[in-house]
C-alpha cells in the first residue's frame, strides 16, 4: 500500500492569457471501447445521434476538434497530484496553453515575471510523466493530428481518453491514449497507449519522464536520475524551499518486446520495440508514483512504492473511488448543459483536494501555476462551502492547512505592530506573507482573517466537533479577534480601520471599508461564541470593540435607498467585485433586507464588467433569499456562461478569456448557487434552515443527495410546490424553515414551501420565457434579464447597434395585453417598435421616439396574444448598445 500521507508537515505568473474556443463534440465514452470499434467509419446518421449523445452526457465531456482540446486542455487529478492532459493525449505541449503538473504544497523560488527579482514560495512546474511517444519508421504518431480524432473527459472515473487514427507514410494506426491519477492511491498515476497498426513490422514506444521540468527556469535541481528496463526514477529539488519531489516509473509492455534506457539532464527515458502485425492491438502501460519530502520521510522508496501497484488494479479502484465521491451529487433534470457544468465544476474541486493531503486549495487548484499557486481567501469564502455542504472530510483540509500555518500568521501580525494572528494575502508554505512586493494587497488586503475566521466556525456548526474546536478551531478563531481588537483604532467612543483594502481592488487604500469592519467585528462576536461553547471567557475588548466598529451606515445613494457605502466617501464609482453584497451571504450580517435588496440592486449595476467570475454566484444566493423575481436565474447565466470554456466547461477568471485557468475560484461560487442559494440553506447549531426557491427555469426541479450536518447524510428535493427532506443516515435533525421548527428522523421525510416567482395581472411578463434574435449575443445580459423583475439586470445584444435585433417574451397563454412598461438602462437611438402575435402573424401596436426618462410607457387597445416583441432598428454606426432592464406587460 502507498504510503500515508497525514504526516504532512506544514507547508506548503500572475494573470494567463487563455484562447477563446470553438469546440466540436463526439461519441459516447471511450472507456472499455475495442479499438477495432474506434476505427469504424461513420455515416451522417451516426455522427448525427454520437454528438447528441455527447452533448446530453452529463458525465462525458468531449470533442472531435484537435484545436479545441489545444485552447482549453483537460485536466486530471486526484487531490494530490494533477496534470493538465494536452490534446496528443499525452506528453507535453508547449502552448497554447503549457502542460502542467503540480503537486499540492511544493514551491520553489521562481522569476518574478511582472516585478522582476525572485518570487519566493512561488509555484513549478514538475517533471511531466505521461510522455509515451508511438514511433514508426523512427516518426512520432501524433494524435492530434489524426483523423477521427476524439477527446472525453470522463468526470466518473476521472480520466482522460484521446483517440485518433494517423496515417504516416502510408501506414495507418490506430492510437487510443488513457491518463488517469488514481483517486484511491494518491501517489498513483497511470498512462496507457493502446496500438493497433494497420501494417506489419517494428513499432516502437518511448517512455519519457520529466518532460518540461525546465519550463521553470532555474527552479529545479536534479539529485538523481537512474533509467532502467524495469525502473526509471527521477528526483529533483526546488531553489529554495529545498523540498525533494521524487518520480518513479514502470512500464508494462507486450510480450517479446526489448527494452533500452538512458538518462539526460532532468529526464529519463526507456524505448520498447516491439515486432507487430496488422489488425492486431498492443498495449503499453506507464504506472508512475509520486512523492515530497513535504510529505514522506523518504520520497524516493514512497514513489518506488506507489509504481508496483498493478494497472488493472488501479483502473479498477480508482473507479471505486470515483464512486463513492459521487453519491453526493446536484442533479437538475431537463438541463443537460447546466448538469455538465455543475458536474464539471465538482469534479474540478475534488482533482485539486482529498482529506488525507494536508492542504488547501489555489485559485488553480492543482491545474496549473497561477497565482503562484498560493492560497487566498477564494479558498474560505467560494471553494469551500462548496465542499462543505458534501464532503466535510475534504473541506476539513481547508481549515485545518490555517491552523498548521497559525505560526506564519503570528508573524505577519507581530511584524505589523498588531497583536493576534493576521492570515496572509497570499500563503504558501509556512503561512507567512508571500504576496508580490510590488503588489499592495499584501499590505492592506487584511480580510482574508475575517474570511479564515468564517471558515472555522463554519466547519464547527456544521460538523459539530468540539474536540476539534478545542484544539484547532479555537487557536485560530482567538489568534483573528486578537488581531482585529488590536488593529481597530479608538476614536472617542467608537473603532475605526484605516489605510485598509477590501475585496474591491480597485479603491485603495480607504478607511473604515464596509466589508472589513463588519467582518472584523464579526469575527470578534464569533471567537465569542466559540469561547462560550468551550466554557471559556473571551476577553472583555472583543465585545467592546465589536460595537462599537464603524459599519458604513445605509445611505440614499444616487437615488437608491438605503444602500451601504462601500467606505467612508464613497461616491458611487466603479468596483472589482462582490464586496458589501456578500455581507447578506455568506455572513448573514444582520441588516434590514431591505438593506441586503438595496446592496444588491446598486452595486451589481457598478461592478467591473471584466471581473472575476465569483461575483454574479453570490449575487444569485443572495436574490435567491431576497426572493427578488428570478433575478437569481438571471445571475446564475451571468456567473457561468461567460466564463465556462467548452469543451471541458472550466471557468477562466474574466469574462475576456483573460485571468487564469482553470479558476476554482468561480467554480466554487457556482456551486454554491445550488447548494446554498437556491435551497437556502445555512448551517445552525442546533440543525439546519431551508428556505427554498425554484425560478422557472428550474421548473423540473433540483436534486441535492449526499449532504451533510454533523454526522447525518440527507437529501433536498425542490419541486415547484414543495421540498421534500429525506434523512438517509443518523440520528434526528432539526430543521427550521418558513413553516417553523420540524424534526426531521429516518423514518418519515418531511417538506417544506418552495417559493417560486410567477407572472401576474401585476406583471404578465414576470419570469417568462424570452428569447433575442441578435447578430452576437451577450452572455452576461441573458433574455430572461429583461423580464426577471431586477432592475438591476439587463438583456443587452453584443453585436455592434447598426444591426437590427428582436426582443420576444412568452407569455402563459393567450393574455389581454394592453399597456408595456419599459425600463432602459441605455436607450435606443432609433424608434423601435411594441408588437404582439395574433393568428401567426405580427402586428405593430405602438412606436416609441427617444426620451429624456429611461422609461417608456405604452399603452395600446387591450388584445389578447401570446406573445409580445420589441423591435429594435439599426442605429447609427459605434452606438452604444441598447439594454433593456425590464418589460412590464399589463392588461
Amino acid at each position: 500500500m502507498p504510503e500515508a500521507l497525514t504526516s504532512r508537515q506544514p507547508r506548503r505568473a500572475h494573470h494567463a492569457r487563455t484562447s477563446t474556443l470553438v469546440a466540436g463534440v463526439v461519441s459516447t465514452c471511450l472507456i472499455g471501447t475495442p479499438l477495432t470499434v474506434l476505427a469504424a467509419p461513420a455515416t451522417a446518421a451516426t455522427t448525427a445521434a454520437a454528438q447528441h449523445r455527447a452533448t446530453g452526457s452529463s458525465w462525458r465531456l468531449a470533442t472531435t476538434s484537435a484545436s479545441a482540446a489545444a485552447s482549453a486542455p483537460a485536466y486530471v487529478g486526484n487531490g494530490y497530484v494533477g496534470t493538465r492532459v494536452p490534446s496528443a493525449g499525452a506528453g507535453y505541449a508547449a502552448g497554447p496553453i503549457v502542460t502542467e503538473t503540480h503537486i499540492a504544497g511544493v514551491y520553489a523560488d521562481v522569476p518574478d515575471t511582472v516585478g522582476g527579482g525572485i518570487q519566493h514560495q512561488g509555484a513549478v512546474n514538475l517533471p511531466g510523466w505521461t510522455q509515451l511517444d508511438v514511433l514508426a519508421r523512427g516518426q512520432k504518431l501524433d494524435a492530434a493530428s489524426g483523423a477521427e480524432y476524439r477527446q472525453v473527459l470522463d468526470l466518473r472515473r476521472g480520466t482522460v481518453v484521446t483517440a485518433s487514427t494517423v496515417t504516416t507514410a502510408g501506414r495507418t494506426t490506430l492510437l487510443r491514449y488513457q491518463v488517469l491519477l488514481d483517486r484511491a492511491h494518491p501517489r498513483t498515476g497511470l498512462v496507457t497507449v493502446q496500438v493497433q497498426p494497420q501494417w506489419s513490422g517494428r513499432l516502437q514506444v518511448r517512455d519519457v519522464m520529466g518532460a518540461g521540468a525546465l519550463l521553470t527556469p532555474g527552479a529545479l535541481s536534479r539529485v538523481h536520475a537512474s533509467a532502467r528496463r524495469p525502473l526509471t526514477q527521477l528526483a529533483v529539488r526546488a531553489k529554495g524551499t529545498g523540498t525533494l519531489v521524487a518520480e518513479a516509473a514502470r512500464l508494462h509492455v507486450p510480450a517479446r518486446s526489448s527494452l533500452t534506457a538512458s538518462t539526460s539532464g532532468m529526464s529519463v527515458r526507456r524505448t520498447a520495440t516491439v515486432r507487430v502485425r496488422a489488425g492486431h492491438s498492443y498495449r503499453f502501460t506507464k504506472v508512475v508514483g509520486f512523492a515530497t519530502s513535504e510529505d514522506s520521510r523518504t520520497p524516493a522508496a514512497a514513489a518506488r512504492r506507489a509504481s508496483t501497484l498493478s494497472p488493472r488494479v488501479i483502473e479498477r479502484r480508482n473507479v471505486a473511488a470515483w464512486a463513492q465521491v459521487w453519491r453526493h451529487d446536484v442533479v437538475v433534470p431537463g438541463r443537460p448543459e447546466l448538469q455538465r457544468r455543475i458536474r464539471a465544476g465538482m469534479f474540478y474541486l475534488l482533482a485539486s483536494a482529498r482529506p488525507d493531503v494536508d492542504w488547501s486549495i489555489s485559485p488553480v487548484g492543482l491545474s496549473a501555476g497561477g497565482y503562484n499557486d498560493h492560497v487566498f481567501w477564494d479558498a474560505e469564502t467560494w471553494m469551500y462551502p462548496a465542499l462543505l455542504a458534501q464532503h466535510p472530510d475534504v473541506a476539513s483540509t481547508v481549515v485545518d492547512y490555517r491552523y498548521r500555518t497559525r505560526a506564519g500568521a503570528a508573524r505577519n501580525a507581530s511584524r505589523t505592530g498588531y497583536e493576534g494572528m493576521r492570515f496572509a494575502w497570499e500563503s504558501a508554505l509556512t503561512g507567512d506573507e508571500v504576496t508580490p512586493t510590488w503588489a499592495e494587497t499584501g499590505r492592506l488586503e487584511q480580510h482574508v482573517t475575517s474570511d479564515v475566521a468564517l471558515a472555522q466556525w463554519q466547519y464547527y456548526l456544521a460538523t459539530g466537533d468540539r474536540e476539534w474546536l478545542r484544539t484547532r478551531g479555537w487557536p485560530v478563531l482567538r489568534g483573528a479577534a486578537a488581531f482585529w481588537a488590536s488593529r481597530a483604532e479608538r476614536t472617542g467612543d467608537r473603532y475605526e480601520i484605516s489605510r485598509i483594502e477590501g475585496p474591491d481592488e480597485e479603491n485603495w487604500p480607504v478607511d473604515d471599508e464596509v466589508y472589513t469592519n463588519a467582518t472584523a467585528a464579526t469575527t470578534l462576536r464569533l471567537a465569542s461564541r466559540a469561547a462560550e461553547v468551550l466554557g471559556r471567557a473571551a476577553p472583555r475588548r472583543w465585545t467592546a470593540v465589536a460595537d462599537g466598529l464603524v459599519v458604513q451606515q445605509p445611505q440614499q445613494l444616487d437615488g437608491t435607498p438605503s444602500a451601504r457605502p462601500e467606505f467612508d466617501g464613497y461616491a458611487g464609482q466603479q468596483v472589482k467585485q462582490a464586496d458589501a453584497v456578500l455581507l447578506t451571504y455568506p455572513w448573514e450580517y444582520p441588516q434590514d433586507p431591505a438593506v441586503d435588496r438595496s446592496d444588491l440592486d446598486y452595486y451589481a449595476l457598478r461592478y467591473d464588467p471584466d471581473g472575476p467570475a465569483m461575483t454574479d454566484s453570490v449575487n444569485s444566493v443572495v436574490a435567491a433569499q431576497l426572493g427578488q423575481g428570478c433575478a437569481d436565474w438571471t445571475y446564475t447565466r451571468r456567473s457561468v456562461d461567460p466564463f465556462a470554456k467548452a469543451p471541458y466547461e472550466q471557468f477562466t477568471e474574466a469574462r475576456s478569456g483573460q485571468g487564469v485557468f482553470t479558476f476554482l475560484t468561480g467554480e466554487g461560487g457556482f456551486l454554491q448557487e445550488f447548494l446554498y442559494g437556491y435551497p437556502g440553506l445555512r448551517w445552525r447549531s442546533d440543525g439546519i434552515a431551508l428556505d427554498p426557491t425554484l425560478p422557472p427555469a428550474l421548473a423540473h426541479g433540483l436534486r441535492l443527495t449526499g449532504l451533510r450536518w454533523r454526522g447525518r447524510t440527507f437529501d433536498i428535493d425542490l419541486a415547484a410546490t414543495r421540498t421534500t427532506v429525506t434523512l438517509r443516515s443518523g440520528s434526528p435533525m432539526r430543521v427550521h424553515s418558513s413553516t417553523g421548527s420540524q424534526v426531521l428522523s429516518r423514518s418519515e421525510p418531511l417538506t417544506v414551501p418552495t417559493r417560486q416567482a410567477h407572472a401576474n395581472d401585476d406583471n404578465l411578463a414576470l419570469c417568462r420565457p424570452a428569447s433575442a434574435r441578435v447578430t452576437t449575443a451577450d452572455p452576461s445580459a441573458p433574455p430572461e434579464a429583461a423580464v426577471d423583475g431586477s432592475p438591476a439586470t439587463a438583456w443587452a445584444p453584443a453585436s455592434d447597434p447598426a444591426t437590427a435585433s428582436t426582443y420576444t417574451v412568452r407569455l402563459a397563454g393567450p393574455q389581454t395585453v394592453g399597456h408595456a412598461t419599459l425600463t432602459w438602462l441605455t436607450r435606443p437611438l432609433a424608434t423601435y417598435r411594441i408588437q404582439i402575435h395574433q393568428r401567426g402573424a405580427w402586428q405593430t401596436v405602438a412606436s416609441i421616439t427617444g426620451a429624456a426618462s429611461g422609461t417608456d410607457q405604452a399603452s395600446f387597445p387591450p388584445m389578447a396574444t401570446d406573445a409580445v416583441r420589441v423591435r429594435i432598428p439599426p442605429t447609427r454606426f459605434a452606438a452604444e448598445n441598447p439594454r433593456l432592464a425590464e418589460l412590464v406587460l399589463t392588461h
